[in-house]
């Protein structure tokens, strides 16, 4: 360090600035002063490290008058080095850093942009923010103990932790030396990189990039969480107040100690069995997550390849695009107006700039680093990694490495609403039986063991575990169709959906695109070597311009991670979109594009973006010149050329050559192709040379004036099966509409193509031939209309009406923020949304639709993030195939939900009539038990194994506000319908029983507490002829047999309940047995209770005693009944018209 010296002039700065991309004003509002001796000023001179050069230089701090204010502030040098490849913006000093006592902001002159104070200000913004964030104190990390450490204090300190990393404060030579990679100081583009071997040796040695998850909760913890659900909690205090009273009264609750014991057994057996399922559930999305792993472009051995992030290492040179994830720590050493999102980091909201510039000695707020896990939002640049995995700022920062909690999905909040409610019921009728019970001459025993057994009856023991259960064979299923879900209740919310807004390029077409056809000379050329005389012409000059375009102007190359020499150019991987992979194949059967590109350096670009709808790049011709080459929307290039190139002779445009234009562009949009223009600009040597600094913001270059060559266009086919799957969509009340980019002939040929429009005319060609305006028309239901994004912003509400009544629609050219708002008017008007995209763009409406679908191939990062679920396969078949399995859980579960609800009345019952009518008590409390957790158990399971219903993608979707998971129609069909018949088919057993000894229903009414129940009860008779005198011995065996001729009466006619519970529409002889797991749930119901009731120590246990044969029989055609009378429902329900009335009240 060289010693502090005064001086009273300003101190230049060695800059390194090769790289001419990047402009040279200081954009960052720190140092806004374009003349400094506007004011008086006292200096003083602090020695800091120049980061980007390596040098040491000095600052100084500028005590502003009246304010006391002082400020670091740096001049760049005009000096060029080859370490960075970049210019340097101002750098200051931290206000966390202990170096500096206070650093206030100088006052802003009268003349000073508002734009510039509005930097400023967020800035300032975005250091309290981090500030606060690090004084709350982020707990340690669990990945290094080093980290824990460094943040143990972290509630005690200002400071950023000093161990985050500091290779942002370092040169490029020496970072490159650090981690022994190689750089190309003036084009980091042509770095050689790590080698191969060196970059295993550093995994060896570091280990994959990916954080160590957080310590988990304990297995011991989670299964002791499973006791504490609203289900358990009222078994087990059921368990311990049936303890209690047999503690109290042994001889007379004798039967509390088996039910307290019964109680416990079926809360650990449930709880188990449910922590095991979410065990279960938890590893296959675990397993899912591994399907959809991120991969990044990196440069190893001097080529670009595309690996999984996973295996990146510190010291290679990763490549970042729009829409990709940060893949770890990064040191950027070129930048193309990279914005990055870090949202997950600091909580800034808005993105923020990258570039090669070490702009802060804090590493949270300097320019030139990015950090793991933000996601870049705009722009492209090149980043040597310099940290991975635990070592990675959020990595050492564990609470902000957190995930915040999932959503709440429409179908959690019905299950979550369907608990509470059956809690409540099941409190509120034990209550009441409680209150009954000791306001009349009942035992305060029975009164307790019997109250416990009202509240059993009413809660859904298995329904948790049915739950776990459907969710998990639905992730199989919809793993094996290509549709990761990344919360499994939202499936539902699929099946839901009443409107899918699709993009066009690879979800309905095949995203294999093709160069078909060029246009240039006035003439369009087939790009077919078979056809007969137009083949284009590669000596042809205005070709070779188009030729130099495609290949300059494209940012796509070939995949060298492995050897394509010998596989045919069209068939060989490429890194890049779909459109640029066309153009790179084509020009690379006519000319080697990488040798290509050397002639002709790239020295600046602007990418593609929806806004511009070009994409541009400036070019070093062999002669020392620049020239601008430009593609992209053909409207929008022909509007800013001036020129026209006509057999290598450029023409002023006039408006026959524009007629030829437009006439030529719609004859080859309106085969389905997808068309690019293409443009040229030779640019002034005498202003524009290879050190001028092109900015893409302040555009100090043309972008207008240039000259057009010609067209190319694409061919992209559909995908096989996608006009199936939307006609099935079509006949499941899906509407499914077409949301694109590209230009409206296009778009509508593809749409014809796939079925979304069905009609030979639209109202757009109507309109035409009419000469009216489109709004003119009557909009009938079954017309289609293509609508351009250039029209969306200037719809009534009423317009807005009539595009959407309509069935087959397509929106085309449109931006990201127009998708946004048709999402927005399709949810006014009632619609579940969903929506696909695979841009950085398409987020917003990711995330504002109802249902999300990012593709998995081609979707970036950014789109993967704010969707719900990810189409692995890009194919909007996958789609359709979810909207099935969304249809199908919800009809699993609603039938699951019927069937265990249907034992409720014929369980609650017997407790009602003992209560009130102080009969007998007909069921016990472990008989309850026996059926909800014994008997019922596999074939409530079993629903999740049923097939879907052959007319499941027939219906319309449900409506949500309506068609509830549990419905009043349901509720009625389960309660008063199933309830009603098995509570006849009990009593009647019952019933008979008593009568065997001469006791007819009378005779029982009103004897609970003298008789029966009493062990001290005196003898009695019934009324009956015949009859004899029993004593209170013989009155409980009695009971004993009518109890268990009512189970078993019970457990049979559930089967008939089951059966009608197996479908909602379908005939079961139509839907058939090929469910095996109901039908060994049939067979278990019967064999239980034929163990319960006949074997010897069990059925003491139970409470149950060998009764007669004709007990067994008399309930079968209860049974039957409940099965035919089901069938004649669901027989009406096919036939009779959708909109009558009684259709819908008998339909659940």
């Amino acid at each position: 360090m060289s010693s502090l010296r005064n001086s009273k002039s300003s101190v230049d700065f060695n800059v390194s600035n090769t790289d001419p991309h990047q402009n040279n004003n200081n954009d960052n509002g720190i140092n806004p002063f374009a003349d400094e001796h506007h004011y008086e000023e006292k200096k003083q001179y602090t020695e800091i490290e120049l980061g980007t050069s390596g040098q040491i230089s000095k600052s100084r701090s500028t005590e502003m008058n009246g304010l006391g204010i002082s400020t670091s502030s740096m001049k760049k040098s005009k000096s060029i080095e080859g370490g960075l490849g970049a210019s340097t913006s101002s750098m200051k000093k931290s206000k966390s850093m202990d170096s500096v006592e206070f650093i206030q902001e100088p006052q802003i002159p009268l003349y000073f942009s508002m734009v510039k104070e509005k930097e400023r200000r967020r800035e300032l913004k975005l250091r309290k923010r981090i500030k606060k964030k690090f004084k709350k104190g982020p707990k340690p990390s669990v990945s290094s103990p080093e980290s824990a450490s460094a943040l143990a204090n972290a509630s005690v300190i200002e400071s950023i932790p000093s161990d985050l990393t500091s290779d942002h404060a370092i040169s490029i030579e020496d970072l490159a030396s650090k981690y022994q990679t190689n750089i190309n100081f003036q084009n980091p583009k042509n770095s050689y990189g790590l080698s191969s071997e060196k970059a295993e040796e550093f995994l060896e040695r570091d280990g994959r990039n990916a954080l160590t998850p957080t310590k988990p909760t304990p297995k011991w913890v989670k299964y002791v969480k499973e006791y504490l659900g609203l289900f358990p909690l009222m078994l087990e205090i059921g368990g311990i107040l049936s303890f209690i009273a047999y503690g109290l009264d042994k001889e007379v609750g004798g039967d509390s100690l088996y039910l307290g014991i019964i109680l416990w057994i079926v809360v650990i057996v449930t709880c188990t069995f449910s922590y095991f399922q979410t065990a279960k559930s938890a590893s296959v999305m675990e397993g899912f997550k591994k399907l959809a792993s991120s991969s990044t472009k990196v440069i190893r051995d001097g080529q670009l390849i595309e690996i999984d992030s996973e295996i990146l290492v510190v010291g290679d040179i990763v490549v970042i695009r729009a829409g990709d994830k940060i893949p770890a720590d990064i040191r950027i050493i070129l930048s193309n107006h990279l914005k990055v999102d870090n949202s997950s980091l600091t909580g800034e909201s808005e993105p923020q700039t990258r570039t090669p510039n070490c702009t802060d000695e804090n590493p949270l707020e300097t320019q030139n680093l990015a950090f793991y896990g933000t996601l870049a939002c705009a722009g492209d640049a090149i980043g040597v990694i310099i940290a991975t995995g635990d070592r990675t700022t959020i990595g050492k920062i564990a609470s902000l490495a957190s995930k915040s909690k999932p959503a709440s999905t429409p179908m959690k909040r019905e299950i979550q609403q369907f608990i509470k409610a059956i809690s409540i019921v099941a409190i509120t009728l034990g209550l009441t039986f409680l209150v009954i019970g000791f306001s009349r001459k009942v035992q305060w025993i029975y009164v307790v063991i019997f109250t416990i057994g009202v509240i059993v009856s009413q809660v859904p023991e298995g329904m948790l575990p049915t739950l776990t259960v459907t969710l998990n064979i639905t992730a199989k299923r919809m793993a094996r169709k290509n549709v990761l879900v990344k919360n499994l209740l939202t499936v539902e919310t699929l099946g839901s959906t009443k409107t899918i807004a699709s993009d066009k390029t690879g979800t309905l077409t095949q995203n294999i695109m093709t160069v078909v056809h060029l246009w240039y000379d006035e003439t369009v050329y087939s790009c077919n070597s078979l056809a007969a005389s137009n083949f284009f012409n590669t000596k042809s000059t205005t070709f070779q311009r188009l030729f130099m375009i495609s290949a300059l102007c494209n940012r796509t190359v070939f995949d060298k991670g492995t050897n394509q020499e010998d596989i045919p150019i069209q068939q060989r991987k490429t890194i890049g979109d779909a459109s640029e992979s066309a153009l790179l194949k084509f020009c690379e059967q006519i000319e080697n594009v990488e040798q290509f590109r050397d002639k002709y350096p790239k020295l600046f670009e602007i990418p593609f973006n929806s806004l511009n709808k070009w994409q541009l790049s400036v070019h070093e011709d062999t002669d020392g010149t620049l020239f601008l080459a430009m593609k992209g929307a053909p409207e929008r290039i022909i509007n800013i050329c001036s020129k026209i190139m006509i057999n290598g002779e450029e023409h002023d445009i006039n408006s026959s050559h524009l007629d030829n234009f437009q006439k030529s562009y719609e004859f080859l949009a309106g085969k389905g192709e997808r068309a690019l223009g293409m443009a040229f600009l030779q640019l002034d040597p005498k202003i524009y040379t290879a050190d001028y600094p092109f900015d893409a913001d302040e555009k100090n270059f043309p972008t207008s004036g240039l000259v057009f060559i010609g067209l190319t266009t694409l061919m992209d086919p559909p995908r096989p099966g996608v006009p199936e799957a939307i006609q099935t969509c079509k006949e499941a009340g899906i509407r499914v509409m077409m949301v694109t980019g590209d230009h409206p002939l296009t778009a509508a040929s593809i749409a014809k193509q796939v079925g979304i429009i069905e009609v030979d005319e639209t109202l757009n060609d109507k309109a035409k031939a009419q000469n009216v305006d489109l709004f003119d028309l009557e909009f009938a239901p079954d017309q289609a209309v293509v609508i351009p994004g250039s029209m969306l912003d200037d719809l009534t509400h009423e317009q807005w009406d009539k595009i959407l009544s309509l069935k087959q629609i397509v929106f085309a050219r449109t931006s990201p923020e127009q998708k946004l708002i048709i999402v927005e008017k399709c949810q006014k008007r009632g619609d579940i949304v969903a929506v696909t995209g695979d841009g950085v763009n398409d987020s917003p409406a990711l995330k504002k639709s109802d249902l999300g679908c990012a593709m998995g191939i081609t979707g970036s990062e950014v789109a993967k993030e704010a969707a719900s679920i990810v189409l692995l396969d890009d194919n909007f078949s996958s789609i359709v195939a979810g909207v099935e399995e969304g249809r199908i859980i919800f009809d699993k579960l609603k039938k699951s939900i019927c069937y265990t609800l249907s034992s409720n009345i014929p369980e609650v019952l017997p407790f009602f009539c003992f209560f009130v009518l102080q009969m007998p008590v007909a069921l016990s409390g472990i008989l309850i038990l026996c059926i909800d957790l014994g008997t019922d158990l596999l074939p409530v399971f079993s629903y999740a194994y049923e097939a879907s219903e052959s007319e499941m993608m027939k219906r319309k979707p449900r409506d949500v506000k309506k068609d509830r998971l549990v419905s009043l129609k349901l509720a009625l069909f389960s309660y008063v319908w199933l309830g009603t018949v098995q509570c006849a088919a009990g009593f009647l057993n019952y019933f008979l029983t008593f009568r065997d000894y001469g006791f007819s229903p009378s005779d029982i009414y009103n004897v609970s507490s003298d008789y029966f129940m009493n062990t001290k009860a005196e003898p009695y008779q019934g009324s009956l002829p015949g009859a004899q005198v029993y004593d209170a011995k013989e009155q409980a065996d009695i009971l004993l047999k009518a109890q268990t001729a009512y189970f078993v009466a019970i457990v049979l006619t559930r089967v008939g309940a089951a059966l009608s519970c197996k479908t909602r529409k379908n005939s079961i002889f139509v839907q058939g047995f090929r469910n095996n797991v109901f039908n060994a749930g049939i067979i278990t119901m019967i064999s239980l209770a034929l163990i319960i009731v006949h074997v010897p120590g069990i059925r003491v246990f139970f409470g149950c005693t060998i009764i007669s044969y004709k007990y067994w029989l008399l309930p079968l055609p209860f049974a039957v009944f409940l099965v035919t009378v089901n069938e004649i429902r669901l027989y009406m329900i096919r036939n009779l018209p959708k909109k009558s009335k009684f259709r819908k009240m008998i339909h659940w």
